[in-house]
């Protein structure tokens, strides 16, 4: 019998990173391949092929999968899903025209609607004759007859290619809803049915109606994408299992994630933060800011005490996404981030991005847009020989570029034009960590950096400076860290409930009896995975606010209810909201809002890196580079490491760079670096570059 294996792909806009594990030996490897857009599928065979060869393994020798995909998102962000038709209650047709009523910019004729309108014209938003009250309570009757009208205008006139049922009020009585989704299958067997009472049972119609509409706007090609991917194993690998990552943190089988895709909209940024809050935690640093530089973007994330934080106010651009997730801030900045200069002649860099295809100029793939990539080549920060992904790197077309994009336009020489270009994409991604740091009460001063991705590592220390960040920490698999963030990720379930009740009201049986019900929801799905009862781990949570407020907080409640987990819910909440807003008010009347039940399976592998018994004996071999670290000082000599030739208990003090096959670390001048146990590189700043 072979040895079965494990394999994590994530893809991402630019490379898809693969990293396989054998179970038997306990030893893995990690690949980096172009990622294929729009095709992704292609890369990922691709890529996991080329990876099994380098393992001298076969797909027969595959056990599990876990899979990070990026198609959902990019099926919302290119408009290019599927075509929906909203079935809505009768008078309550415009909720997707009007929105929130918000105008960002006031005073902007020609302001782009805020709204997913996209998803459907008005003329595939009709009304149904029914109506519940806010208790759920029937005020009118489903009309049957005059569902199957609108069904039927909507395919044979509109050609719609799936449902979207959003009635007012199903979160707190999903009858209407079920009942036309039973209507609907049985009229129409191959159109697919999405009922928003399963996908966001929540208040608040405008939100519930846009995360239901996401969910069936990408179910088709989710779905193919999935099952089309799983035929290719199923057929090889009779034990064969794949799991697919959601946005909240956990994986779960594709019969599940077909059921409900919206929760893939953000899975590919969830593990790279799974796996940094692991690597920090074992190296003991679990206060961490995860910074996932790509080529395409920057995921940026705070995890506090090992753990990554979860929100149900998340967003997709400026669309409201409110389903669990980890709270992940994305801005388009990347290694093929494309620089230009505006018509009021400032440089700018990205969000638009040359992604893959064709990618930075130096890519020889036909692009012609100078990029940060192009930046680092010209600065000399990157090796075109170990330059990840195998690519034919020209950087004669990069110094080409940018002296006729950038130099040209502002009259200003090569270098300036290159670390202007350095300067602004750091500036951008400082931003964007002030906001999961310093704008949610954090101290970044009290968190370490973890850089990873492609292009992370290069930019960290400047990053850090900027931010006043003492200490970074840079994994041994940087560039691929998503991929091992997968493997690392629990098979979870959740289920919510309405339910809408004053302090005073609350009844404890009452709670007791709705997680019941989510209890048996999250097992049945969890039971799909081939997990049993014995082997979850429940977690309970309740939404609260104060009496009057229009926003809610998510506290952790004991999974023993009674009166005393109420008391519990209560005084947490006040402290929690101290918290948040330097605010509480002990004598005023709380209420619940929404309850929430997870179910977790957890890894067998509770961690990737493991302490090295080996120290260094002697100095690790280098070699020489010229490098440009400021205008300044010019192109200086700085010594070039090998990653793998660096053992705990190295030490120096920058400048200098390490590289390795997923990425290249750029130790700035004057920064301490030390290797630690788990051959992470241990970076810590001077005083005076804080």
């Amino acid at each position: 019998m072979q040895n079965k294996i494990q394999v994590g792909i994530d893809i991402g806009g630019t490379f898809t990173d693969i990293f396989v594990k054998d179970d038997s030996s306990n030893s893995w490897i990690v690949h980096k391949v172009p990622s294929t857009p729009p095709h992704f599928s292609d890369g990922f065979m691709f890529g996991l092929t080329e990876t099994l060869e380098l393992a001298k393994k076969s797909i027969e020798d595959i056990s599990r999968i876990i899979h990070g995909t990026t198609l959902a998102t990019n099926s919302i962000i290119t408009q290019s899903g599927a075509k929906i038709g909203f079935l809505l209650t009768e008078g309550c047709s415009d909720i997707l025209q009007i929105g929130y009523g918000w105008r960002p910019k006031m005073y902007d004729l020609d302001m782009d609607p805020v709204e997913p309108l996209f998803l459907a014209p008005r003329r595939r938003c009709l009304g149904v004759k029914e109506r519940l009250d806010y208790q759920g309570k029937v005020i009118t009757k489903l009309n049957t007859n005059d569902l199957k009208k609108k069904a039927e205008y909507l395919v044979k006139k509109e050609g719609c290619e799936v449902f979207v049922v959003c009635y007012l009020h199903s979160y707190a009585n999903p009858i209407h809803e079920k009942k036309t989704k039973d209507i609907l299958n049985s009229l129409y067997p191959n159109i697919p049915v999405t009922i928003s009472s399963e996908v966001l049972p929540k208040r608040r119609e405008y939100k519930r109606m846009v995360v239901s509409g996401f969910d069936g706007y990408v179910k088709p090609l989710v779905t193919e994408y999935l099952l089309n991917l799983e035929s290719n194993f199923t057929t090889r690998s009779k034990d064969f299992v794949f799991h697919v990552m959601q946005s909240h943190g956990g994986v779960s089988g594709i019969k599940n994630i077909c059921q409900k895709p919206v929760g893939t909209a953000l899975s590919g940024l969830a593990a790279g933060v799974i796996g940094a809050a692991n690597v920090g935690k074992e190296a003991g640093y679990p206060d961490c800011i995860s910074l996932d530089m790509g080529g395409t973007s920057t995921d940026v994330a705070l995890i506090k005490k090992g753990k990554a934080l979860i929100t149900s106010e998340g967003s997709f651009g400026d669309y409201p996404l409110t389903i669990p997730m980890i709270d992940v801030r994305t801005i388009g900045a990347g290694g093929s981030s494309i620089a230009y200069v505006d018509g009021g002649g400032a440089l700018k860099v990205g969000p638009e991005s040359a992604g893959a295809n064709p990618g930075p100029a130096c890519y020889s793939k036909g692009g012609e847009l100078p990029t940060v990539t192009d930046a680092s080549f010209v600065l000399g920060y990157l090796n075109k020989d170990t330059f990840a992904g195998g690519l034919d790197i020209d950087i004669k077309k990069s110094k080409k570029c940018i002296t006729d994009r950038i130099c040209k336009p502002l009259k200003i020489d090569l270098i300036e034009a290159a670390l202007g270009i350095h300067e602004i994409v750091n500036s951008n991604m400082a931003q964007t960590l002030r906001l999961v740091s310093v704008k949610q009460g954090h101290d970044p001063r009290e968190f370490t950096l973890m850089p990873f991705g492609g292009a992370g590592p290069i930019h960290s220390g400047k990053l850090a400076e900027i931010s006043s960040i003492k200490r970074m920490l840079i994994p041994p698999t940087p560039g691929v860290l998503s991929a091992l963030g997968l493997m690392l990720a629990p098979i979870q379930h959740e289920a919510m409930n309405s339910y809408e009740v004053k302090e005073r009201d609350v009844k404890s049986g009452e709670i007791k009896k709705i997680f019941k019900n989510l209890d048996d929801i999250c097992l049945a799905k969890m039971k799909e995975d081939g997990v049993t009862a014995k082997e979850v781990k429940r977690e309970y949570y309740a939404e609260m606010r104060y009496s009057g407020q229009a926003h809610e907080i998510e506290i952790p409640i004991p999974t023993s209810i009674d009166r005393n987990a109420v008391k519990y819910a209560v005084k947490l909440f006040h402290k929690t909201h101290l918290s948040n807003f330097s605010y509480n008010d002990l004598n005023a009347q709380t209420e619940f809002v929404t309850l929430r039940s997870v179910h977790k399976k957890q890894p067998n592998d509770k961690s990737l890196i493991k302490k090295s018994n080996t120290k260094q004996a002697h100095a690790p071999k280098k070699n020489f580079r010229k490098v440009c670290l400021s205008k300044k000082e010019g192109f200086k000599r700085i010594p070039v490491f090998s990653r793998g030739d660096l053992l705990p208990g190295f030490k120096l003090k920058g400048p200098a760079i390490i590289e390795q096959s997923d990425t290249t670390t750029l130790i700035q001048r004057g920064h301490n670096l030390e290797v630690d146990v788990f051959k992470n590189l241990i970076i810590t700043l001077p005083k005076n570059k804080n």
